[in-house]
């Protein structure tokens, strides 16, 4: 992940989303400063999936129904946020026909402030980050509710994050 500037978004913290996505910053607990993003005190959870999507990406789309199943009934510990690259909540409104569903937590990140703090150079991406370190990039479309995908969330979880650099 190339280096982001000293960028401290210190902001909203998560909270579930009955309307529709909104145009807010990252929640608190993500930290996009230094060499790459870290996750700080996240409530109610050891791992944050980050996930880097849009309405008008195809691959976006085919993982969809899997993402909103993991995000549904993950497992323990483990929050999912989308970031959304749409330009406005009216065209994942529309895409979900209505509201997203509460437990992706989705933002738009329509001026890809986020996204260039996690260097997302496509779409879709996702960043899984335990203990406040990544451990994990996924690139393209997933099968996230999979018995495989979910097994190696879990020992991703499991096993101790990384040094820092």
């Amino acid at each position: 992940m190339r280096p982001a500037t000293a960028l401290s978004l210190l902001l909203l913290g998560l909270s579930p989303l009955t309307g529709a996505c909104k145009r807010e910053p990252p929640p608190a607990y993500l930290r996009l400063q230094g060499a790459a993003p870290r996750l700080a005190d996240a409530p109610h959870s050891r791992a944050l999936l980050v996930v880097f999507w849009a309405t008008w990406c195809p691959p976006c789309l085919q993982e969809t129904p899997q993402l909103v199943a993991l995000a549904k009934a993950p497992p323990e510990g483990l929050q999912v946020v989308v970031f959304s690259h749409d330009e406005t909540s009216q065209a994942v409104a529309s895409f979900f026909e209505g509201p997203p569903p509460a437990p992706l937590h989705l933002r738009l990140d329509a001026d890809k402030q986020v996204g260039d703090a996690f260097g997302v150079d496509q779409l879709p991406v996702s960043f899984l980050l335990v203990d406040g370190r990544q451990v994990a990039r996924f690139s393209g479309p997933r099968a996230w509710d999979s018995a495989p995908m979910r097994r190696l969330l879990e020992r991703l979880m499991r096993e101790p994050p990384p040094p820092p650099d």
